[in-house]
């Protein structure tokens, strides 16, 4: 997910009670929510490089038992040396457990998206995916924001920050589904409605429980939803002859009811869209060819320049254009390009002319 979503999980934890335990509880889960993302340095390295490491090493199951660990005892230190005499007591083990709690939210919201997590990383390449949430989800800004901030006090700060994370999702909105931009406005008008209504008898602590609560009860239904699309999907590209190999069937940005999938057939992809509103499948009359099946595909196994696309790229597919020198070759992925591209989901590698080795 992104990282206002994994920043506004820990912010509603902290909202809670759990701050009480110890001195430096908001910091643990807060940083906790984030940490994993760590990985994101090794962009300094490069893309392709990127690509291969991220949601790998510091999200697996490894990680998740030493990351706490660091945080807590960073924590614990950096409170020994910045304490200040009345301030409430540090616990350890209040701060390993508050720790553990934010880190494990982290790639649990990360498997959820179609873009994957390699749970046992480093010792086991293999993607997992969820494929139930969009990456970047405005239900669950909703959801988490509006438990986070109802209850606190209007600082300029506050409000500043509001008025940011508004503009952020009505863009969002704008650019993916522009006639959704009055729901969301209606369904945020009357969450800070209800929310203030009751303010008066319930406490922040209370409040930020239930936008947790809510963002729960959001997951789970869209994870049931999922499974009853995939087979749903599954079902009509039977019955026109395009028995799905492999099958991904993920989120529209905004809409729960609006999917989109892409079905390894043979030696193609097929992709195309399905919503519940209108209880239609629509398929593309395109087709992708699957690289695996293109001779120029060996070749790529052997590049190191594009070794971490090709250990992410989930449904593979390529395009070869003659150049003075040899070939370029684009390589895309379909679960988020269908056209040439040299962008996110996209890359491309120059090659030389053809060779045995390529057949």
């Amino acid at each position: 997910m992104d990282p206002l979503t994994h920043t506004l999980v820990g912010a509603s934890l902290s909202a809670t009670r759990l701050t009480n335990r110890t001195r430096g509880a908001a910091a643990a889960l807060v940083l906790g929510a984030n940490l994993p993302d760590i990985d994101v340095l090794s962009y300094f390295a490069g893309s392709d490089m990127a690509l291969g490491f991220r949601r790998g090493w510091t999200h697996g199951l490894p990680a998740l038992a030493v990351l706490p660990i660091l945080l807590a005892v960073t924590i614990r230190i950096w409170a020994h040396f910045s304490g200040r005499t009345g301030q409430r007591p540090v616990s350890t083990r209040w701060l390993v457990a508050l720790s553990y709690l934010a880190i494990v939210t982290h790639p649990l919201l990360d498997w959820l998206n179609t873009y994957g997590m390699r749970w046992l990383a480093p010792f086991r390449d293999t993607w997992f995916y969820g494929d139930s949430l969009f990456i970047v989800d405005p239900w669950l800004w909703l959801a988490l924001g509006s438990g986070w901030l109802l209850g606190r006090k209007p600082t300029r700060a506050l409000v500043g920050t509001v008025a940011l994370v508004g503009a952020l999702l009505m863009s969002l909105t704008a650019l993916a589904v522009p006639t959704y931009i009055p729901i969301v406005i209606f369904v945020f008008l009357f969450l800070m409605a209800a929310a203030l209504y009751f303010s008066s008898s319930f406490s922040p602590h209370r409040i930020a429980l239930r936008g947790l609560t809510v963002a729960l009860v959001y997951i789970a239904a869209m994870l049931v939803l999922h499974g009853l699309t995939e087979w749903r999907v599954d079902d009509e590209l039977n019955d026109v002859g395009l028995a799905a190999q492999e099958l991904m069937v993920g989120p529209r940005p905004a809409n729960p009811l609006a999917w989109e999938f892409v079905a390894r057939v043979g030696n193609e992809y097929r992709f195309g869209q399905f919503d519940w509103f209108g209880g239609s499948l629509e398929t593309s009359p395109r087709a992708l060819p699957a690289a695996a099946h293109q001779p120029e595909w060996t070749t790529l196994q052997k590049t190191s320049s594009v070794a971490g696309f090709r250990r992410w790229a989930r449904f593979p597919w390529l395009e070869v254009e003659p150049t003075a020198k040899g070939r370029r070759v684009f390589l895309m992925d379909a679960r988020y390009r269908r056209e040439r591209t040299t962008g996110f989901g996209g890359t491309d590698v120059e090659l030389p002319t053809t060779t045995d080795t390529d057949r």
